[in-house]
């Protein structure tokens, strides 16, 4: 932040916030030691508490969507929901936080401050399709909406095939270590195959939640925009209300998507 006062001067917002944030323990560490939640944190008010709800409720809601999906299979399939479960708490911090718009420090837009030929397109595209334009900051075309669907496909694609192979490979050596303790038996379900249930994460990152969580956002903006601003903590319970209707969906969409491929 000096680095960027010094060369392109603090917008008095972000400096206020900042310094506003130092009052909270733990959201002014994270702004003081990690500058990616920090300028999440300081563009949203709401960024930790979407996290933190994103993590509950999906929590909660994965739980309900796998066990009216396994139904009778669910204890035979356990290690199928543990591998979904710990991948999604992961990717709900990547979800949130890939979408949730960063604030721009200095008195130019991010694009003047980038060197690199990527980064300054890449300071281009919104985080999200409805995200604010901001005069004289960050201001978005038609295209540059469209573009970031692509963006968050590979981004989300990405952190998908990554956390699916590191969630898919625990549930198997869970399933492989329960069959040595306890033996194989005639309804075991077979090991899936690792890559190719990592691709699904994949496939299901870049699409389904992609597409779900853009809308997401752009419903929390509306509310922001309309009721929020008379009654703010109207923002909070919209949140809660529209994340658990859109983890309902995801889950039962994984499933789906899932057996669709053959994985589980």
């Amino acid at each position: 932040m000096l680095e960027v006062a010094k060369k392109f001067g603090l917008r008095s917002s972000v400096l206020n916030a900042f310094l506003a944030a130092q009052g909270l323990v733990f959201t002014g560490m994270l702004c003081r030691t990690m500058p990616y939640f920090r300028d999440r944190i300081l563009a949203d008010p709401l960024f930790l508490f979407k996290v933190g709800a994103e993590v509950v409720i999906d929590s909660g809601c994965a739980t309900v969507a796998e066990v009216r999906k396994r139904g009778k299979d669910f204890w035979a399939e356990f290690e199928f929901y543990l591998s979904d479960l710990l991948v999604g708490l992961v990717l709900d911090v990547v979800l949130v936080s890939l979408m949730a718009p960063a604030a721009v420090l200095g008195g130019v837009s991010r694009a003047a401050m980038s060197n690199s030929p990527l980064k300054k397109w890449l300071a281009t595209i919104p985080s999200a399709v409805f995200e604010a334009s901001v005069p004289g900051v960050k201001t978005y075309n038609v295209g540059q909406r469209v573009a970031c669907l692509g963006v968050k496909f590979l981004e989300y694609s990405l952190a998908g095939i990554t956390c699916g192979l590191l969630g898919q490979g625990l549930a198997n050596s869970l399933m492989l270590l329960k069959r040595q303790v306890h033996g194989a038996k005639e309804d075991d379900v077979p090991v899936p195959p690792l890559f190719k249930t990592a691709l699904v994460w994949g496939l299901f990152m870049g699409v389904s939640s992609n597409t779900r969580y853009q809308i997401v956002f752009g419903l929390e903006r509306l509310v922001d925009m309309t009721i929020a601003r008379s009654i703010p903590q109207v923002a909070y319970g919209t949140t809660i209300a529209i994340r658990f209707i859109n983890n309902v969906i995801g889950g039962e969409n994984f499933i789906d998507m899932a057996r669709w491929a053959g994985v589980q």
